[in-house]
């Protein structure tokens, strides 16, 4: 298979699950392997985001019982299109002021909550997302973006995802409250699609990025956790090669402050097999161990069996 073929098999195969009423596909690791390896020859070298979109591709798509009929899909490449913004502002210069670290995480709080840019870019009744818990944590766990039950909230990690995420750090010993949890955006990425969430830009993360390492700065852990491929591409730098599956479960280095990179708790909402978190609880493993933290035989053996 080609890569035009792949692309006509996916995007047949979204439109007739979103025919049926899905609203999220689950993709293993595997499977993104091989279409990337696909793509490779396909897309340009000197591609950017501010390429003008392709037009909707037509392509055939069956529904049982009905004659096959030719249907544009324009969803993907219409929320590509959208996503596009060739006059995003410059990142802001952050310099924090002199004081304490509650004083520090105040003022730049103030600072983010009255951000032009993240109120402009807020959906209706959304609102700015900013980081939150010990600023005297050991552990910063940062997520992607806010999602619709974050952006209601304005708090970080309080929908489904968060709530594993919270079950993950109470399995570690500890709870909510002693860790910091952040995000590389402080808004909910807009979009036209009905459902779902859009990765950020990589021009929407740049801009969002010195937020970010102001509150790593003030709360000084001793390790981060990067979940998910855009927390890792924002905090390691953009890298189209990059494959999660990589650089999982592997020290990094990110402001001098060893960082751990795990999949994002979404990930084993949709796919909850024992082997899935496993992976990510031997992840946890490391940190505490790069903690010292104790670790008992039961906490060890999570998910062996």
């Amino acid at each position: 298979m080609n890569a035009a073929e792949a692309t006509l098999a996916v995007l047949a195969e979204l439109k007739r699950q979103r025919v049926e009423g899905k609203r999220e596909v689950f993709v293993e690791e595997e499977s993104l392997s091989a279409l990337a390896k696909l793509f490779e020859n396909a897309v340009p070298e000197q591609g950017g985001m501010n390429e003008v979109a392709p037009k909707p591709i037509q392509t055939e798509v069956k529904k049982p019982g009905v004659v096959p009929v030719k249907e544009a899909v324009p969803e993907v490449i219409a929320f590509e299109k959208k996503t596009v913004s060739s006059d995003f502002p410059s990142p802001p210069q952050i310099k924090l002021p002199d004081g304490d670290k509650v004083f520090q995480w105040n003022s730049l709080k103030e600072k983010v909550m009255g951000c032009e840019v993240c109120n402009r870019e807020l959906n209706p009744q959304g609102k700015v997302v900013f980081g939150v818990g010990d600023l005297d944590a050991d552990i910063f766990f940062c997520g992607e973006a806010p999602g619709a039950d974050e952006e209601k909230a304005g708090e970080p990690f309080v929908g489904p995802a968060g709530e594993l995420l919270n079950r993950i750090i109470e399995a570690m010993g500890i709870s909510r409250d002693a860790v910091y949890i952040g995000n590389i955006l402080n808004w909910r990425p807009r979009h036209d699609q009905a459902f779902g969430n859009r990765p950020p830009t990589q021009e929407e993360m740049s801009f969002c990025l010195p937020y970010l390492k102001a509150q790593i700065e003030i709360v000084k852990p001793k390790v981060l956790v990067a979940l998910g491929k855009t927390a890792t591409d924002g905090l390691l730098g953009h890298d189209p090669k990059r494959r999660l599956s990589d650089f999982r479960g592997k020290w990094n280095q990110v402001m001098e402050i060893p960082m751990m990179v795990t999949y994002h708790p979404s990930y084993l909402l949709h796919n909850p097999s024992k082997s899935s978190k496993r992976k990510v609880w031997d992840d946890m493993l490391l940190v505490m161990e790069k903690l010292e933290m104790k670790i008992s035989e039961k906490q060890r053996a999570f998910f062996n069996s």
